[in-house]
């Protein structure tokens, strides 16, 4: 059963619940009402039996007749029965009447000198009446069809209400529900949509803060691993394609030259050699291959902790100086004050050394100049080398994994190591960006939100 059906018919069941119980509710608390407006009826039929048959004596002649009118306007089924001091009949006598002396004796006792009661199935009510002919006990007995009818028409009307209701009730719970459960339903026909083809389409979120606002918004961040992953996949096999096939073709190349006639031995350890180079360029390549892999799988998973700027740049600038007295650089800019930003340390080092390795590369180790600014709620680190530069055509492309500048390719080299940058940078929500110096080499901007927490 659908979910919209399923609640429709809870609710309904529920609302089916509580209607019966104010019906029975509203059906009893009018039985009662009834029952008690006839026994007051009975009480005043009570009453005036007894000013016919005692007060006849002390009524003027218009009271009495006014009074006889009253007794004669009967209830259905009304009978009368008097009971004298010694709870005999009095006045009317009745043989058929079940009244005992014992109910008789009741209503003497009884609060307030009333009673009602059932006689023969019937209700009945009791009083008991002083006058000079003594103390007399009064009791009527009737039909109550007037009541009895007004109850089934109530319950007629209850039953209809409850019937219909409940069916108003289930189109609009159902109606309801197909209201409260159309986001759903539109990011079950967007999900349908989706595949691998279209990863970055996205489910529409709801403006309500609700559970379905939270699975629209788990929903895309799924969708959004997954565009990750098949993007990883597709430039990881996109890439090994492109940079295993040139070392391959040498490889093959050699083996089928050296395969077409025989050769010497000089020759044939020549080949060899050349083989090699080549099987070394491919464990390179397939290292750096597996080495972006890791940077695009550990993205989602880093853990980020206050990284103090500064101490970082010096602590890198450090352990260049270690490597050896030919690595110089000119640091200007330093705060005063610690610059904190949220990131892996780790990561943060790896992407300024690749910058700085590139920096001595192309420059012939000479020195490297590192500046440090704070520009609104960022920080600014520009890294700058005496270098060969890149041609203005390439400055785009430089990021690119396994990409090498025309002017480039006589160092060695992988290329990867700015596309490693890159990634590292955008995944501290930074940005990195390459300019050429007035006069020769390149300066590489890397741009770090300041943590506001620290």
């Amino acid at each position: 059963m659908k979910i919209r059906n399923r609640l429709s018919l809870e609710f309904a069941l529920l609302s089916a619940g509580i209607m019966l119980l104010v019906m029975l509710l509203i059906y009893g608390l009018f039985a009662d009402y009834v029952k008690q407006v006839f026994y007051h009826r009975l009480r005043d039929r009570a009453l005036i039996t007894a000013q016919v048959f005692l007060e006849k004596d002390e009524l003027t002649k218009k009271s009495f007749l006014e009074i006889q009118q009253k007794y004669m306007r009967t209830l259905a089924g009304e009978r009368s029965f008097i009971y004298n001091d010694q709870n005999t009949q009095s006045f009317i006598n009745d043989s058929t009447s079940t009244i005992t002396p014992e109910l008789v004796e009741r209503i003497r006792n009884s609060n307030n000198n009333e009673l009602f009661f059932l006689l023969e199935g019937k209700p009945a009510a009791g009083i008991t009446y002083d006058d000079n002919q003594g103390n007399f006990v009064i009791i009527v007995t009737a039909e109550n069809y007037s009541g009895r009818q007004h109850l089934n028409n109530l319950l007629m009307m209850l039953c209809s209400t409850y019937v219909i209701g409940l069916a108003i009730l289930f189109i609009l719970s159902k109606r309801f529900a197909g209201k409260a459960l159309k986001p759903i339903v539109h990011v079950n026909n967007t999900i349908r949509k989706i595949r691998t083809g279209n990863l970055h389409e996205r489910v529409i979120v709801p403006q309500n803060k609700d559970e379905i606002n939270e699975l629209a918004n788990n929903f895309n961040e799924l969708l959004s691993h997954l565009e990750h992953a098949f993007d990883m996949q597709r430039s990881f096999v996109s890439n090994a394609s492109h940079e295993l096939r040139t070392p391959l073709t040498s490889i093959i190349g050699e083996l089928e030259v050296m395969l077409s006639k025989p050769r010497s031995q000089e020759e044939y350890i020549s080949t060899m050699r050349s083989v090699l180079a080549e099987s070394e360029k491919l464990t390179v390549i397939l290292n750096r291959l597996f080495e972006l892999s890791n940077y695009d799988a550990a993205r989602p998973h880093q853990h980020f902790e206050p990284v103090n700027i500064p101490e970082l740049l010096q602590q890198i600038m450090d352990y260049w100086k270690d490597q050896g007295h030919q690595y110089q650089f000119n640091y200007s800019g330093a705060p005063q004050t610690p610059v904190w930003v949220e990131g892996n340390k780790v990561l943060l080092e790896t992407a300024i050394n690749n910058v700085i390795k590139n920096a001595f590369k192309f420059s012939e180790n000479k020195p490297v100049t590192i500046m440090v600014s704070q520009v609104e709620e960022s920080v600014l680190i520009s890294i700058a080398d005496e270098g060969i530069g890149f041609p203005d055509a390439e400055k785009g492309t430089l990021f690119q994994p396994f990409f090498r500048a025309s002017n480039a390719r006589a160092y060695p080299g992988s290329g990867v190591g700015l596309s490693i940058t890159e990634k590292i940078i955008l995944m501290h929500k930074g940005t990195v960006m390459a300019t050429r110096n007035d006069g020769k080499g390149a300066c590489f901007h890397i741009n770090l939100p300041i943590s506001p927490d620290f």
